[in-house]
């Protein structure tokens, strides 16, 4: 396997430089274009309609696709671009990569697929790609995969609908091609921003070190979330590297398949990789400063959570709920994962007790029960300036009759957007929990969504999100205390 060319270079500004074409080329050959319905239909028609990219169609057959004139071979190409995207059958990939380098090409995406995941004989036709690319200084993503999307000016070679894309703070990295056209679909339909998405497949060259090293560079991307499926043989020590260096900077998440014996055999098939210890594993990414994640869920709603809100102040949780019941709940996970409630100042109790009713309970969590609607304002500006209180966790479980249109009708979208205005403007990192009724779960999306906080629906997964905005706190002040003064 060729190494990568941060492992013999200086380390971010080559990173950044080696890996820049992938994401911001100014010219692509699609090589096996193709206007037929199929693989490598959408890409074709992606990159042929990105205005900012010069893009060549390369096909054996020539003639025409998407109206435009086809090269029948690389080497008729008139200029050496800065990617091939290569989308034809696995035994003709060798050839085309040869072709890329004579032509002075040093990006490719192989989105082919029939290499090491199938077994011996594919595993040495990759070894004879890397072997091309490695003595021409090619960067290689892939093969078996559908390489990369960018929000930031479009760009995609993946099977996605570009009209889609939420530009935001989130990166994704992902083993496998349609598990990270899935990702992306999920992503648009939650609302959840990305800056950039690369699928790596079989990772004959880049891997996910070399793009997290590159990203911690990325200042559109403020948290990075990984999965994978194993890491390769002699990485691992490279990896605990760019990873502490990148975590310092922000938030990195990896989900990781493969912890099981029937996993491990699964991402064999699947993308030819190794799982190894998963208990070695837990290990270094613990020591690198990474967070490591249990779902999939877990990773879009903490993603979602970090890349929207502050890190706490110097304080613990305060939970407003209209629902004793899931404030308790919410109160048991947090303390399982170790994180704490406010101890709320006799002043702020004092003030909650004015603004609630009598039956109200103004400790933490503050249950103001039917009367969220009177007292949540008030409740939110009072835990907001308590110096105890770093973060807050507001639950809504409010009947569906409320908004029902045989019943009351109530728009509450300006409700939650008055909210999210006092919740934010304490500078306090806020996450909503909404329970129950999805009309006034979207409402609160909407109202909320104006100040960036995020709506959860998994009360579980909302107090881990939290949980891990302090984890996350105390690896940054680690990073600062264990920096020597002349740092």
């Amino acid at each position: 396997m060729p190494s990568s060319s941060s492992d013999s270079t200086e380390g971010g500004d080559v990173a950044l430089q080696s890996l820049n074409a992938f994401f911001n080329p100014r010219s692509v050959a699609v090589i096996g274009a193709t206007e037929t319905l199929g693989f490598g239909h959408v890409p074709t028609k992606n990159i042929l309609s990105h205005q900012g990219v010069k893009t060549y169609l390369v096909n054996v057959k020539g003639g025409r696709v998407m109206g435009v004139d086809v090269f029948r071979s690389v080497r008729e190409l008139p200029e050496a671009v800065d990617l091939a995207v290569i989308m034809v059958p696995s035994g003709s990939v060798l050839e085309v990569v040869k072709e890329c380098a004579e032509r002075g090409i040093r990006h490719a995406i192989i989105e082919s697929a029939g290499f090491s995941e199938t077994g011996e004989a594919g595993a040495r036709l990759e070894r004879e790609v890397v072997a091309v690319a490695r003595a021409n200084n090619m960067r290689v993503i892939g093969p078996n995969c559908v390489g990369v999307v960018n929000t930031s000016n479009m760009f995609t070679t993946a099977d996605v609908d570009v009209a889609t894309l939420v530009k935001g703070g989130v990166a994704l990295i992902a083993q496998s091609g349609v598990f990270g056209t899935a990702l992306v679909d999920r992503a648009c339909s939650e609302g959840l921003g990305l800056s950039k998405v690369v699928t790596l497949g079989n990772k004959c060259d880049v891997d996910e070190v070399d793009v997290v090293e590159y990203l911690a560079d990325d200042e559109e991307t403020k948290v990075i979330g990984l999965y994978v499926e194993g890491v390769k043989p002699g990485r691992g020590r490279r990896m605990v590297e760019v990873f502490r260096v990148a975590s310092a900077r922000k938030p990195i998440l990896v989900l990781k398949s493969g912890r099981t014996e029937a996993g491990s055999r699964a991402v064999r098939s699947h993308t030819g990789s190794l799982a190894g210890s998963d208990r070695i594993f837990d290990a270094a990414v613990r020591q690198s400063g990474a967070i490591r994640v249990e779902s999939i869920d877990e990773l879009f709603y903490t993603a979602m959570v970090l890349a929207s809100q502050p890190l706490p102040h110097d304080g613990d949780v305060a939970i407003l709920t209209n629902s004793g019941s899931l404030g308790a709940m919410m109160c048991d996970e947090l303390e399982s994962l170790g994180v704490k409630l406010a101890a709320l100042l006799p002043e702020t109790v004092d003030g909650l007790k004015k603004v609630a009713p009598p039956w109200a309970s103004c400790r933490n969590p503050v249950d103001v029960g039917p009367a969220i609607i009177e007292s949540a304002l008030p409740a939110v500006e009072l835990l907001g300036r308590d110096p105890n209180v770093g973060s807050m966790i507001m639950i809504f479980g409010i009947p569906g009759i409320v908004s029902s249109p045989r019943y009351f009708g109530a728009d509450l979208t300006p409700f939650f957007e008055i909210l999210g205005e006092a919740a934010s403007k304490a500078g306090k990192p806020t996450v909503v929990l909404g329970f129950g009724d999805e009309r006034i779960i979207k409402m609160a999306e909407k109202g909320f969504g104006k100040s960036h906080i995020p709506v959860l629906r998994n009360l579980t997964l909302t107090a881990r999100a939290i949980a891990t905005l302090y984890k996350y706190k105390k690896i940054k002040e680690k990073n600062l205390t264990s920096k020597s003064p002349g740092e």
